[in-house]
Order: C-alpha cells, then structure tokens, then sequence
C-alpha cells in the first residue's frame, strides 16, 4: 500500500504532517522518513492531521509515539487532528490517546495559539 506525506509549515516551527492512506509494517518507514528532517530543535509544535488515514498498525502507533517522546525531550508537542473511527478506536484499545487530540485543525488551530503564545 502506498502512504502519501506532504508536510507544510504553518508557521516558523509549526508543521502539519497530513499522511493519507495506511500506516503499516510496509508503510510506517515512509512516515518516519518524511518526519525525521522536522525533529529538530526549531520545531515547537507538529500537527498530525490524521483525516486521510484510515488504518494503522503497531508499527504505525510507535512512529508517532517515538515522535511524541522526541519533541516532548525540547519542550515541544505533538498534536494529532481527525482521527476517523477505526483509527481512534486502535488509539484507545491500546489506551496510547495522545494528550493533545483535537477533533477538527479548527480545535487545534485555538489550541495552538494558547501554546505559542505562552512559549514565547
């Protein structure tokens, strides 16, 4: 299966990582590819808007866990967008709900601000 990512910047260190398709043993390679030249230390906020993907595996889960402990070590945060129902439901049998999970890029657009604003 193929996983497409096309990350933006948002803003200066704000990134919004859209992957779409799967994210499996195959394709969770190709996200930790496309992510790795973002964990920097000018990165304070990435937004993972998980709106095109609509199965994800353990593998899948550790990329984004391994992500979230790499920009939580610089104080940043990892935010996770649009989770469709067979996504959400992996997060939460595997009880590993991010603590920055909004329902719409609109929730964590607010969300957002409050945070930038405060590490200023």
């Amino acid at each position: 299966m193929l996983l497409k990512v096309n990350i933006t910047k948002k803003e200066p260190g704000v990134f919004v990582v859209p992957p779409e398709g799967s994210i499996d043993t195959e394709t969770s390679p190709d996200l930790q590819r496309a992510i790795e030249p973002i964990l920097n230390d000018e990165t304070k906020v990435i937004i993972l808007n998980k709106q095109g993907v609509n199965f994800i595996t353990s593998m899948g889960l550790s990329i984004i866990f391994r992500t979230k402990q790499t920009l939580e070590a610089k104080k940043s945060i990892l935010m996770v967008t649009n989770l469709q129902p067979k996504v959400q439901k992996v997060f939460e049998l595997v009880k590993a709900i991010p603590d920055y999970i909004f329902a719409t890029m609109e929730e964590a657009d607010t969300h957002l601000d409050a945070f930038l604003a405060q590490n200023e």
